[in-house]
């Protein structure tokens, strides 16, 4: 049986996760070393690097929803106060949103620093030269 609730929780991460994609995209496109000249080629540069990023956070955030696992994880860290957050996380969208967002925020970090994951997982393209006119 499908559950709505769920599904509203997953649409509200995945909406989450995608408020952190344009913020990206902005600076991606805008900033001082653009990799794109707008967000069409944006998507065309980057698409496979942002959908290995979704199936990474979509991993994170469904364990979430795996009986036993979060509970074990935050009490191997020594942070079982805060239980709380993944209740939360796992029964109200607005949370799940914040999630979304911050997830995606961290593994996009994470992606870019840690020397062997940065080395296994696809990167964002470099900046795109500029074109000199003759």
């Amino acid at each position: 049986m499908l559950n709505k609730h769920l599904l509203w929780l997953w649409l509200w991460f995945t909406l989450g996760m995608l408020s952190y994609w344009l913020k990206r995209a902005y600076f991606l496109v805008t900033g001082p070393n653009p990799v794109a000249n707008n967000y069409t080629q944006f998507i065309q540069r980057c698409w496979i690097p942002l959908v290995v990023r979704a199936f990474i956070d979509s991993l994170i955030f469904w364990a979430l929803f795996t009986p036993g696992f979060v509970e074990k994880a935050l009490d191997a860290v020594g942070w079982t106060c805060y239980a709380w957050v993944i209740t939360s996380v796992t029964q109200f969208a607005v949370f799940a949103a914040m999630f979304g967002h911050t997830v995606d925020s961290v593994v996009d970090l994470l992606v870019t620093k840690i020397p062997w994951v940065k080395d296994v997982l696809p990167q964002m393209p470099g900046p795109i030269t500029p074109v000199r006119e003759p």
